[in-house]
């Protein structure tokens, strides 16, 4: 059911999906034959891709699908990103000697850190570069 979305198996099996999704993302970019970038500047030559032609809604159709894949590769990269700050903040409680437990289990909140893990999400929230928005305050719930 959705409620099972919000409580993962384990680290390793999260970072393994979203690692796989890049590379069905990468896959799928890698079919087409000009990048994203190149199907901006395109659309941008109206005598090349004259306003509403079958040339020009083709390729801002295609276009469309390539800012799809984009969006989800980076999705996948800030939540490796979010799994890397967690990881870290796990080892931390437990050399520190706090019983740690992934999935379901709450890890208790330690504020008096000044690089904790709500701090870092706080500062990847106000980041503009790169990071995927939904994903840091899905993580961050």
């Amino acid at each position: 059911s959705c409620r099972d979305i919000r409580h993962p198996l384990s680290l390793r099996n999260e970072r393994a999906a979203m690692v796989h999704l890049l590379q069905i993302i990468s896959s799928a970019l890698a079919q087409y034959p000009t990048s994203l970038a190149q199907d901006k500047a395109d659309l941008a030559d109206e005598d090349a891709y004259p306003r509403f032609s079958n040339k020009r809604h083709a390729k801002i159709q295609v276009r469309g699908e390539k800012e799809v894949l984009h969006h989800y590769a980076r999705w996948a990269r800030t939540a490796l990103d979010v799994m890397e700050v967690i990881e870290h903040e796990l080892k931390e409680e437990q050399q520190r000697g706090i019983e740690v437990q992934l999935g379901r289990g709450v890890v208790a909140d330690d504020s008096s850190r000044s690089c904790g893990y709500d701090y870092i999400v706080r500062r990847m929230e106000e980041e503009e570069t790169g990071v995927h928005h939904t994903i840091v305050r899905y993580c961050a719930d």
